[in-house]
């Protein structure tokens, strides 16, 4: 007789520092994932059982994981989290949160598909995502963020549909194409989903759901729901998550183009507060103390060098206006306008739920805050301009109290310089505002304004009451009417 080994002999084993909840096999990696109950998410490789990384709980996501999912191609990684109900999407190669979603319930239980639909439907797919890659240029890698910037595009992943199902008490379950973006919640279901499966081809799911009796007797029930309309609109639901996913990456590329410019912020605030507070405390009719001050305090390369941080920081922001959130703004327009067009295509698009007036209401907010974006370039501009010309003017003062030679390029001040350096004298160095900034007397609000994290909508349509551009226009089309009646 042949001994065969048992089908349940142990290959290996590994004692680990908490007991483990939740664990998930990668779909094609030598890799599995744990939750334990520290609220870690640990993965492993299964080949010596070695920690590859580990995402330990933290205030954004929470430290309760209810659940887990591995997106089909095993680069991405989901985790429900109970205490602050979540979803959340983790690279795996390198352990950083992509994206996360709140959800009504905490998430019992997870499953991730891939979509199977015919060859004709990825293909036509494939040509229209090459034609929205010729309309729109390949958006700027961001300075500080680089990796950030390229990990979102792998929420996008392959170009075949995958769907994240969601499933949670009281007969909670949503469907997420992508993992990102909600295409149905079923109805007719009834307790705590303990288990899903959502077939290939979109035509049934499958939920296996607890409910517990007055005598707290859990009873188990099958429940097969028939989900076809997503299975016959599948080129649609296809182009439609799509898009989505684009438009949610772009909002993302948006936001860490803000906080780049924040920061640039902080660095002009942080250099005007430390090297100029003192200049700004003395009056200027003190003319002994601020002689002293710009001679011993604020050295003519000291200043020099200041001028030239303030106009790179400047520069920096000018710069991310112009090639983030501009290019940025425009292609979500072209993605929100291509979603339009689709749902005024009703006979195709009107299962779906694509409600036109809200995506008008999204362009018309894209718009706002574009036109922000190129008044904030003229403020930018003006503000520099300002400050280039006081810098200027304070170089020649200490260049000559030091009876240093001042070159003749520097000594000729042109009316319109001077009305810079009044401009600027006038705006940061107020006296009524010495004592209502915290401490901070450089005030150099005009810019920042623009990057105040405050919740007023823009105003659309903007106020364009004295623009000159509306008011020719105006007279333009006034004297067109008067020689149209003559």
């Amino acid at each position: 007789m042949l001994d065969f080994p048992s089908p349940t002999q142990t290959v290996g084993e590994k004692q680990l520092p908490n007991p483990i909840l939740y664990m998930a096999w990668s779909p094609n990696r030598d890799l599995i994932a744990l939750a334990n109950t520290a609220g870690e998410l640990l993965l492993h490789r299964l080949a010596n059982f070695q920690r590859v990384w580990s995402l330990l709980p933290n205030e954004n996501t929470g430290k309760e994981i209810t659940s887990l999912a591995w997106r089909p191609d095993g680069k991405v990684l989901a985790f429900s989290v109970g205490d602050t109900k979540q979803v959340v999407l983790c690279d795996a190669e390198k352990a950083e949160i992509l994206h996360l979603f709140p959800v009504e319930y905490p998430a019992s239980c997870m499953h991730w598909t891939e979509v199977h639909g015919d060859s004709s439907t990825l293909s036509s797919f494939s040509e229209s995502e090459d034609e929205s890659s010729r309309f729109l240029p390949k958006l700027p890698t961001l300075p500080k963020s680089e990796e950030k910037s390229d990990e979102v595009t792998n929420l996008l992943g392959e170009v075949r549909l995958n769907i994240l199902v969601v499933g949670g008490p009281s007969g909670f379950v949503e469907l997420y194409a992508y993992g990102l973006y909600k295409i149905a919640t079923p109805s007719g279901i009834s307790g705590t989903c303990r288990s899903l499966g959502l077939s290939s081809d979109l035509r049934s799911l499958s939920v296996i759901t607890e409910i517990r009796s007055a005598e707290d007797n859990p009873e188990i029930h099958y429940i097969q729901l028939d989900t076809g309309l997503l299975s016959s609109c599948l080129p649609e639901l296809t182009k439609m998550a799509r898009k989505f996913t684009h438009i949610s990456t772009l909002l993302q590329y948006l936001r860490l183009s803000l906080t780049c410019m924040c920061e640039a912020w902080e660095e002009i605030l942080m250099q005007m507060d430390l090297r100029l507070t003192k200049f700004v405390q003395v009056r200027v009719h003190h003319i002994p103390e601020l002689q002293a001050l710009l001679m011993n305090q604020l050295t003519v390369k000291g200043l020099k060098m200041l001028g030239q941080s303030i106009d790179s920081s400047y520069s920096s922001i000018q710069k991310l206006v112009i090639s983030h959130l501009q290019s940025g703004s425009e292609a979500l327009l072209y993605h929100l306008s291509e979603v339009k067009g689709m749902a005024l295509w009703k006979q195709k698009f009107q299962p779906l739920g694509l409600d036109p007036a809200a995506i008008e209401d999204a362009i018309v907010a894209v718009g706002s805050f574009t036109l922000k974006a190129n008044e904030l370039l003229q403020v930018i501009d003006k503000s520099m301009k300002n400050f280039k010309a006081f810098f200027r003017w304070l170089y020649v003062a200490m260049l000559r109290m030091s009876e240093d030679h001042v070159p003749p390029e520097l000594n000729k001040m042109t009316q319109k310089d001077l009305a810079f350096v009044a401009d600027f004298l006038s705006e940061h160095f107020s006296n009524e505002e010495l004592f209502d900034r915290k401490g901070k007397y450089f005030n150099v609000e005009r810019v920042g304004q623009y990057l105040k994290d405050e919740d007023e909508d823009l105003i659309s349509p903007p106020n364009m009451e004295g623009n000159q551009w509306v008011t020719f226009v105006k007279y333009t089309y006034l004297f067109y009417s008067v020689l149209c009646c003559i």
